[in-house]
């Protein structure tokens, strides 16, 4: 074999060195799979050991041969031989560290080589879009580098962060700006999807605005907004409207007047300097995948990621599978795993179905999430939207909008009030620190 695509020798030392040294195994364990070895019956004889390992037997060369021969494999890989031949070419596992690293590169080159291969084929085919296979090229690229086992950690081992937040008095999550709401779910939190659903005009996207501007402007935190029914030009028109006060409505079909340019002017040099990222691919081409590929070229470019925002969730998927409400329901769980490996609050925008606008008191609740029991299911954090003056044009609480926390997995219930201005998007608490 190609010897950059493959280091026996290298690989006969890691498995002599388990063999010789009970302990040698614990050192690989986290960083060698038996796909890494390159050939076949080095992969048995790894993934043998691997089996004893978790029945909590010992790995030595008398267990993983008998092993071997007591399921008819012994012969595949050379026989007893090949077990001496492994034992007594090893003098001992010292570096077996570095071996692993050496085999775990050589792994990676042969990958790089199979997906070249797979990205080839694809860009040959002219039924595929080439939107679909730079997005298949990019993420077999990615996935390359980005496979690696979990390390595993103890209480003991978490203990310490745990310690440092609370030393800081600052809270785990990033703060919204809107005392009634931080109060009671204590800002948006890491890996957890917040899902903030309502009906059609209620203020879901002007909210997930300011989540954005709260978290790029105060934590200097990259921002990424699928905008999946709003084009980035018209979303962007919303930021700027929010942070100058104009109506937004006006400004999308007239622009600013000649009295609001020089407001406008200072607002797009402030909006130009936050790290907020837009992507307006259309719902039915955005996928889990696609989103995890953007959001690791974002990660590469600024190291983190502060905030995911998707508007909105049911428009994901293809709108006419058989099944909407499973469709929705995977596309929801990925949401949550993107939070939880990411390292970042995801917001997803849901619609609530129309069935409220029948009841008496058109307060939403959980169960009208449109298309799928599993959002509820998935999120950590549920808060439903209520402007009591879009149906009572005389109501007393104009101005006002209602964040009913319908579901906090760590955390109580409850109704938190902000002033909201549907005209320019802004909201504001309407209490005093």
């Amino acid at each position: 074999m190609d010897l950059i695509l493959a280091n026996i020798e290298a690989e006969e030392a890691i498995l002599g060195g388990i063999l010789i040294d009970r302990e040698a195994i614990f050192r690989v364990v986290d960083t060698l799979r038996p796909e890494h070895f390159s050939i076949s019956a080095h992969q048995i004889i790894y993934r043998a050991i691997l089996t004893l390992l978790e029945k909590g037997q010992i790995v030595d060369l008398m267990t993983v041969s008998s092993y071997l021969e007591e399921r008819g494999q012994s012969e595949s890989v050379g026989g007893l031989q090949k077990f001496y031949q492994l034992v007594d070419r090893t003098v001992s596992a010292v570096n077996i560290d570095q071996y692993a690293a050496l085999i775990e590169e050589k792994y990676k080159r042969r990958q790089l080589i199979e997906a070249s291969h797979r990205i080839n084929s694809a860009a040959r085919e002219v039924a595929i879009s080439i939107e679909e296979i730079l997005g298949t090229a990019e993420n077999e690229i990615l996935a390359i580098n980005s496979d690696r086992i979990q390390e595993v950690l103890s209480v003991g081992d978490c203990l310490a962060q745990v310690m440092l937040e609370f030393e800081s008095g600052r809270p785990p999550g990033y703060l919204t700006g809107l005392i009634d709401l931080d109060n009671l779910i204590g800002g948006l939190s890491k890996k957890n999807l917040i899902v903030v659903a309502g009906r059609a005009s209620m203020g879901k996207t002007w909210l997930g605005n300011h989540f954005a501007l709260q978290v790029a402007g105060n934590y200097k935190l990259p921002v990424v907004f699928f905008s999946a029914e709003m084009s980035r030009e018209a979303l962007t028109k919303r930021f700027v409207a929010t942070l100058a006060g104009i109506d937004c409505q006006r400004l999308m079909w007239q622009g600013p007047r000649k009295s609001e340019w020089e407001d406008v002017a200072r607002v797009v040099g402030e909006l130009s300097e936050l790290p907020i990222i837009v992507d307006d691919t259309p719902g039915t081409s955005l996928t889990p995948a696609s989103m995890r590929s953007v959001l690791r070229r974002v990660q590469a470019q600024y190291s983190s990621i502060g905030l995911v925002v998707l508007d909105y969730l049911q428009l994901l998927g293809e709108r006419n599978a058989g099944n909407r409400a499973q469709d929705i329901g995977a596309i929801s769980g990925h949401c949550k795993a993107i939070a939880k490996e990411f390292d970042c609050p995801f917001v997803a925008l849901a619609q609530i179905n129309r069935g409220v606008e029948g009841a008496s008191d058109k307060r939403p609740m959980m169960s009208g999430l449109k298309d799928s029991g599993d959002i509820e299911q998935d999120a950590d954090v549920v808060i439903c939207l209520y402007r009591d003056e879009y149906y009572n044009p005389e109501s007393d609480s104009k101005g006002q909008i209602e964040l009913i926390v319908r579901k906090q997995r760590n955390g109580a219930l409850g109704t938190a009030k902000a002033l909201f201005s549907p005209e320019t998007g802004t909201f504001k608490s309407i209490y005093k620190r």
